[in-house]
């Protein structure tokens, strides 16, 4: 009964998620509509003053450091809602485009603060009010009750319980790689994954009364067959069993995250399940926003108070207006906002796929500069990118649907370490194959990196497995899930800061 009445109220706040999702879908029509005149009125007003401290208080969120040392990042608590709201609406025009039946939000979010900007957006410590907990279950996972049942069980099994519990229609995670080691975690480690609602299914008094209360709030309908189905289980099940209303998850698209979105087809394939990709956001700002029309998504240049600029790749130097992109080509965001920033390079390439309404629609493609030279090979990005592509190619059973990272290693000789991020216990083939292949493809790619593999200079490629879990504990540390990125080629961390950290 507690999980019927809980449903027919996650139905009426659907509604109003979707009437919401209507009447915002209006006015970004009219924010685009008006966008060059809001960019010229922007640009005269932070002529003068680039400061708006708009409310006392604020904490420093901390940038991923991808391009180098990390910034600390001012976020006033006005600032904090200006990006809630910004949430908020592309979520409920998503659901409103996409008509998403049920709209209650699973976010995997960490269950520890930490300092990136996501965990401060989370950052609560007491139980959200009941409508709360009904449209978004996760917003009870920094509740010392359910922190505690993450130290005891791992956050795989909490997850997995909440989740089954509340049957979710929507998934979100800002990394896919947070999405896919949580169900790689269950294929790989499901009696661990299961103990949890093992024993909540034997005796829920054993549990305090706060857990017994949020579970309480989070029943759904056949909520309790669904955990004793998971309870009876010896062998993982796949997610249609245990959170049958799934139906979409927005995740990051963008960049070097294929191969985690390769293994999220295996769990949630389509078109059963439909992916949203997120919009663009660094630390320091909002980049882009999604516009839906007509079943289609265009991610455009529209976040509020910021003045967007442009440089083509190859003339950095010549800045151009959102209309003058064209089609095709890529270019680097440079934006100015009323929190400081004046004509700052996010470092950031975007290409430019099409235009709708004079505006570009922007995938973001890399950033620009990853690089690390030992001896003066300058190994990029893009090389390693390439590289990797070619091993998986031509070891697929090794290395596709694979993460592979790329680290510099200084022990001896200086030498690149390879990390195959794998489950599987033995590879299929020799991993000395496959890095005496790596170093071949490298030499071909890059002539200075042969030059000095042939002098000595530098070592030959060492090949190292790790597991997922492994992988974020040694080298993410604290906070991976939303802070970390999976880049190919890792400039800021070397093998020995990884050692050190693990």
């Amino acid at each position: 009964m507690r999980g019927r009445v809980n449903d027919w109220l996650r139905s009426v706040i659907g509604c109003g998620v979707r009437a919401a999702g209507a009447v915002l879908s209006g006015l970004i029509k009219v924010r685009l509509w008006r966008f060059e005149t809001k960019q010229e009125r922007l640009k005269r007003t932070y002529q003068g003053s680039f400061n708006k401290n708009k409310s006392a208080g604020g904490r420093f969120a901390l940038t991923s450091g991808s391009a180098g040392d990390p910034k600390k990042i001012l976020y006033t608590n006005h600032r904090v809602r200006e990006v809630k709201i910004v949430f908020s609406d592309m979520f409920a025009r998503a659901c409103r485009a996409l008509q998403i039946k049920r709209t209650s939000l699973y976010v995997f979010s960490s269950f520890e603060p930490d300092d990136s900007l996501t965990s401060m957006l989370l950052d609560e410590v007491d139980l959200p009010n009941y409508p709360t907990t009904l449209q978004a279950p996760y917003r009870t996972q920094r509740h010392p009750a359910i922190r505690a049942l993450a130290a005891e069980y791992g956050a795989t099994a909490v997850r997995l319980w909440i989740i089954t519990s509340a049957n979710p229609g929507v998934l979100y995670s800002t990394n896919p790689s947070t999405l896919s080691t949580f169900f790689d975690d269950l294929a790989h480690h499901w009696r661990d994954s299961s103990e949890l609602i093992r024993n909540w299914c034997k005796d829920q008094r054993r549990f305090n009364s706060d857990v017994r209360k949020i579970a309480r709030r989070l029943a759904s309908a056949g909520s309790k067959a669904r955990l004793q189905t998971i309870a009876g289980s010896d062998t993982s099940l796949p997610i249609a069993t245990w959170a049958p209303a799934v139906e979409a998850y927005i995740c990051w698209t963008g960049g070097y995250v294929k191969p985690f979105l390769d293994r999220l087809q295996k769990h949630l394939p389509s078109p059963r399940y439909r992916l949203l990709p997120m919009y663009s956001m660094s630390t320091e700002t909002i980049e882009t926003l999604p516009y839906f029309e007509h079943g289609d998504v265009y991610f455009i240049p529209l976040a509020p108070g910021v003045v967007y600029e442009f440089a083509e790749e190859t003339k950095p130097e010549r800045l151009i207006n959102p209309t003058e992109l064209e089609p095709g080509k890529l270019y680097e965001m440079i934006v100015s906002d009323s929190y400081g920033l004046r004509r700052y390079r996010t470092g950031d390439l975007f290409l430019c796929q099409r235009k709708l309404k004079g505006l570009p629609d922007l995938v973001f493609v890399r950033r620009r500069g990853l690089q690390y030279s030992f001896t003066g090979e300058k190994l990029t990005a893009e090389q390693v990118s390439l590289v990797f592509e070619q091993l998986r190619e031509r070891y697929p059973q090794v290395c596709a649907d694979r993460y592979l990272t790329c680290l510099p290693a200084a022990e001896t000789i200086p030498h690149y370490k390879v990390l195959l991020v794998s489950e599987a216990q033995n590879a299929p083939v020799d991993l000395q194959e496959v890095a005496a292949r790596c170093d071949e493809f490298l030499c071909a790619i890059n002539c200075e990196y042969r030059s000095k593999r042939a002098s000595g200079r530098l070592g030959p490629v060492d090949f190292i497995q790790t597991g997922t879990k492994e992988f974020a504990e040694t080298f993410a540390s604290q906070g991976w899930e939303s802070q970390f990125k999976f880049l190919p080629l890792c400039p800021y961390l070397t093998w020995s800061d990884a050692k050190r950290v693990s």
